[in-house]
């Protein structure tokens, strides 16, 4: 049962990311989008400076690999659906930038080069949500990886502009070159005006907590 409920949230989905996380704001504007679970604590802080591009900077700290990825990374707009009732979009993202070693002594590794491609994309009414994300990570010296990741969200209730925004989510992954390589999440989102936040707890009982602003 569980692999088949991960499998769905992954393999089931065509898109990413709900209206209020998205890599692309507005013209003009900041946003600051912060990532903790058992895998990574991750910052990503970027300007919109057109309706389909945005340009930032990217900090990964990887708990597996015990390094840190410091990089710039541009998204891009590629499609964006509008229907009377929901709204789908699709991006793309780009990063270039060095992995460092967050270990010290005699095995400490060199600096190396890395990037990484992803897409990602989004469809959503008020009520019900469906995403899904891929990203692929070139980190030389430092080992390349894959992540698959799918979420299904509902909202118990419809809020109105301005108010209180609750959704219920489960989310899954796949990683093909991790020990653990499904899993899945349990997720509560609040979001009101330019903030969000985003509490939960995966399968194997860990914390999960991001949160993210508009400026």
């Amino acid at each position: 049962m569980r692999c088949f409920a991960i499998y769905l949230s992954i393999l089931a989905l065509p898109f990413a990311n709900s209206a209020e996380a998205r890599p692309v704001s507005y013209p003009d504007g900041w946003t600051v989008m912060l990532r903790n679970d058992v895998d990574q604590n991750s910052a990503h802080i970027h300007y919109t400076f057109d309706t389909q591009h945005s340009l930032g900077l990217r900090l990964r700290y990887d708990r597996d690999g015990d390094f840190t990825f410091a990089g710039a990374q541009l998204n891009r707009l590629i499609k964006r659906w509008n229907n009377p009732d929901s709204q789908a979009n699709l991006y793309g993202r780009f990063g270039l930038g060095q992995v460092f070693d967050d270990q010290s002594g005699p095995l400490k590794r060199d600096d190396d080069e890395a990037l990484f491609l992803g897409v990602s994309g989004d469809w959503e009414t008020r009520k019900y949500f469906i995403s899904a994300a891929a990203e692929h990570w070139e980190n030389g010296q430092y080992g390349d990886y894959s992540s698959f990741h799918g979420r299904l969200g509902v909202a118990p209730y419809v809020a109105n502009t301005g108010a209180l925004h609750t959704w219920f989510m489960v989310e899954g992954h796949h990683k093909p070159e991790s020990e653990d390589k499904l899993g899945a999440s349990a997720i509560l989102r609040f979001f009101k005006g330019p903030a969000l936040v985003e509490v939960g707890i995966d399968d194997g009982g860990e914390p999960l907590l991001n949160y993210i602003h508009r400026f």
